[in-house]
């Protein structure tokens, strides 16, 4: 009780006043531009994440694009490179007929080439042979003798053809 003695009415009731003044100008002019301004700030830190959110949303979106794209791209590559295989491997088959049947070619016209030079060369012997026979006949008629001299006539003439290819 001695306290309250000690407490002037006057002073308290201009205490109360006072501090209801310094309140209401708090509110005023400290605490409403700071509540606002951190709304203000709530706001925009807000409008700032959906910017963020929306931005990893069309990232995502742009990364599946890109993904079923560069999937789209290599299933062609694929697909290109299987008809290019399949071209090449036709285009090689070709070239394996093609060198074939040159080859066949090629060997047809040596045998050809083969008969007619050895039928050339038979006939070129049949008129060797002939003209051997005649130029033998020739000589043996010539010196019509005996067995003993057609032996001769003959070696002679062999040792002369023997001469004339060597």
């Amino acid at each position: 009780m001695e306290l309250l003695k000690l407490l002037n009415a006057n002073l308290v009731v201009a205490q109360i006043i006072c501090f209801l003044c310094v309140l209401w100008l708090l509110k005023r002019f400290l605490w409403k531009p700071t509540f606002t301004m951190l709304e203000e700030r709530k706001a925009r830190i807000q409008a700032e994440f959906k910017v963020l959110e929306d931005a990893k949303k069309d990232a995502a979106d742009l990364k599946k694009q890109y993904e079923a794209f560069l999937a789209k791209t290599e299933e062609a590559a694929m697909k290109r490179l299987k008809e290019i295989e399949s071209t090449g491997e036709v285009r090689a088959q070709e070239i394996r007929e093609r060198a074939r049947s040159e080859a066949e070619r090629i060997v047809e016209e040596a045998r050809k080439e083969i008969s007619f030079q050895f039928a050339k060369s038979r006939d070129v012997l049949k008129g060797e042979i002939v003209d051997m026979v005649i130029k033998l006949t020739e000589s043996m008629i010539q010196e019509k003798l005996s067995f003993e001299g057609d032996r001769k006539i003959v070696e002679g003439f062999l040792k002369e053809v023997g001469k004339t290819n060597a």
